[in-house]
């Protein structure tokens, strides 16, 4: 089976809250997809999507998984890819 993501880049940040670093990841070598947060949340590390904010003030996700599983191939590609990059630069913080 082709893999479905095929590259990972990520930007570990610091000084932003619980913002940890940014992710683009490639699809099938043909679609790119910019700004995926890597969060530190209550419960975990866990990937925000691409969104704009409306004039409401709400934000509306541009690109999101429709499955769990999905959601799962996303955050695991990322996650391991922040940490050998994390582990790179001690500087970037450790996952936990």
């Amino acid at each position: 089976m082709e893999e479905i993501i095929t590259e990972v880049r990520v930007f570990p940040k610091e000084n932003l809250g619980k913002t940890l670093g940014f992710a683009n990841i490639t699809i099938l070598d043909r679609f790119v997809v910019k700004n995926l947060r890597i969060v530190q949340g209550d419960k975990g590390i866990f990937i925000g999507m691409p969104s704009n904010k409306r004039k409401n003030g709400e934000f509306i996700d541009l690109f999101f998984p429709i499955t769990q599983d999905a959601r799962d191939l996303i955050t695991n590609a990322i996650l391991a890819k922040y940490q050998e990059v994390a582990a790179e630069q001690p500087q970037a913080g450790k996952v936990s």
